[in-house]
């Protein structure tokens, strides 16, 4: 009998203390989940601008250096899509970057405007096509710049250049952090024989 006495159990306050410290470490922690939610969105957001950009990378690279889309307009010294048809649609012409030195053009994007998940469908219209259809969650911009021999030297068209320059801009438009995870990348396209 006096092993039993011995014996003896948690008491109510013991456990409240307990139950009490545990669920402040788990109220520490969940900021954590919130933080590595939006992590991982940022980090899928910026691993679609990448493939957006090094897919017209891509696209511009596979056209011949005399194409018309990589053509670069008469008095300026970088150019981008500005006038190309598209499903209907315009995209609009290069304008001046403000405040840009040397001055240099870029182009509106070239990437829809709305699309619908269901189906996959993309549309450029200015307004909303309908209920079912979302904002496109990326804008897509790019430059062509021409440069002599040395790449230091932007030359105005129509001059003798040697290299081609493409940047292309890609900004989330929604999301997490919209515009904060662009991406930037740029190719060169040297003139054969040049």
């Amino acid at each position: 009998m006096s092993d039993r006495r011995n014996e003896r159990g948690m008491t109510l306050i013991e456990v409240l203390v307990a139950l009490s410290i545990l669920a402040v470490a788990l109220l520490a922690l969940a900021p954590l989940f919130t933080i590595s939610v939006k992590t991982n969105a940022s980090a899928h957001q910026l691993t679609n601008a990448n493939t957006l950009a090094r897919e017209k990378l891509e696209e511009l690279s596979g056209y011949p250096r005399s194409d018309t889309r990589l053509k670069v307009l008469d008095t300026k010294n970088a150019s981008g899509p500005g006038g190309a048809a598209i499903t209907g649609a315009t995209v609009g012409a290069c304008d001046p970057v403000p405040g840009a030195s040397p001055a240099r053009t870029w182009c509106e994007n070239d990437l829809p405007k709305w699309y619908q998940p269901s189906t996959g469908a993309t549309s450029y219209a200015v307004t909303s096509p309908g209920a079912s259809w979302f904002s496109y969650p990326y804008s897509r911009t790019y430059t062509i710049e021409q440069f002599d021999g040395t790449l230091t030297n932007r030359i105005v068209a129509p001059g003798a250049y040697v290299v081609k320059l493409i940047t292309v801009t890609v900004r989330p438009t929604i999301g997490p952090f919209p515009g904060l995870r662009q991406t930037i990348q740029s190719l060169y396209l040297r003139v054969r024989d040049a």
